[in-house]
């Protein structure tokens, strides 16, 4: 049996009606004003010391603008079989909606699973399944991991060294442990500077920099730039997007001590007013979230080797469209302003990928 949406798209009925919801939700969760929404991020801002009530409304406006029919087709069409195999996914990336799009292609594909989130997306994105009364995935919690791997075959962990080193005591704990596993680090973004990018391009870039207080995957980490550059203007475009979002009330204190180690072993730093940002120079470390590492560069064949030598690392690479046609051909690479802006689905979400796989080879 099958039902044709109105491009003339031929799905099972069972899926058309599933989509069908979907769409009914992007348009309800579209308004600010929804009382499903509203309830929901009183309830995600009130669970995270980082989500701003902007930083939300920004979340929920983008993913649910992009749920369009043509973007469900594209998911659709590259959905596993459904194989009957449990799931056991683990997703610790901190962003509002991280695992997201992992559990409509779980939902969509008729897999069963369990979904250990980070709040706020554990709040949100059960809000978001909850309305659409998906019954085959629960959230779990670390507590009871142990429980999930007994009852999982597929194990998918994105997380730092502390996840997968919690991962593989209890996987050797465990009677029955899942056929396959696959764990996967954490990844942020970085961004390429050459000096011609303009105003708006660098207020751009401070989104993909501060956007969720610096913790999601997706967030711009290290900045890299002409040794000649001078931070004048990003720092200018920092201020001014601190100015439309608001810095959540626990930034300062967390970048109040980085600051002072910086200023103590002399390193350059500079940071806003309020403490609402802060951004230093050095070599090229991943610093805590909302930190942002200036890198300076002589040549931009540095940089290019060193993109390729991270590329497992890193979830976006952005700069200006004329530099990034000569920047190593990399997965995710977007324009300013498009770190948080990506398609549905993502090509680049690593997560998303490895379970279309996991799944395939059952």
């Amino acid at each position: 049996m099958s039902d044709s949406l109105s491009t003339g798209w031929a799905v099972s009925a069972q899926l058309a009606k599933r989509m069908q919801r979907l769409r009914q939700l992007a348009r309800q969760w579209q308004a600010p004003s929804f009382p499903e929404r509203q309830a929901a991020v009183e309830r995600a801002l009130a669970t995270s010391d980082f989500l701003t009530e902007e930083a939300a409304a920004f979340a929920l406006n983008y993913q649910m603008h992009v749920l369009t029919e043509q973007a469900l087709h594209r998911l659709v069409t590259e959905l596993p079989p459904a194989s009957g195999q449990r799931v056991l996914l683990w997703q610790a990336d901190r962003a509002p909606l991280a695992g997201w799009e992992e559990a409509l292609l779980l939902w969509l594909s008729e897999h069963r699973g369990t979904l250990l989130l980070s709040e706020p997306a554990a709040t949100l994105v059960g809000a978001l399944l909850q309305a659409l009364e998906v019954e085959t995935l629960q959230l779990g919690t670390e507590a009871n991991l142990a429980q999930y791997l007994n009852e999982a075959d597929v194990l998918l962990a994105v997380g730092d060294e502390t996840v997968h080193q919690q991962v593989q005591e209890a996987l050797r704990q465990v009677r029955r442990p899942p056929r396959n596993v696959r764990l996967l680090p954490l990844r942020y973004g970085v961004a390429v500077l050459d000096g011609q990018e303009t105003p708006d391009e660098l207020e751009g870039l401070a989104e993909d920099a501060l956007l969720f207080e610096g913790v999601s995957s997706r967030n711009v980490r290290l900045l890299w730039a002409p040794e000649s550059l001078q931070p004048d203007a990003l720092l200018e475009a920092l201020s001014l997007f601190r100015g439309v979002f608001p810095a959540h009330p626990a930034t300062p204190g967390r970048l109040k001590m980085p600051q002072a180690w910086l200023k103590a072993t002399g390193t350059p730093h500079a940071y806003g007013e309020g403490m609402e940002f802060l951004v230093s120079k050095g070599p090229p470390e991943v610093q805590a979230p909302g930190h942002l590492r200036w890198v300076s560069y002589r040549r931009l064949d540095e940089v290019a080797n060193w993109l390729r030598a991270h590329a497992s690392e890193l979830s976006v690479v952005v700069a200006r469209a004329a530099l990034l046609q000569q920047l190593p051909p990399l997965p995710g690479r977007v324009v300013p302003g498009q770190a948080h802006r990506p398609s549905f689905p993502d090509p680049a979400n690593a997560a998303v990928g490895v379970l279309r796989e996991l799944l395939a080879a059952a």
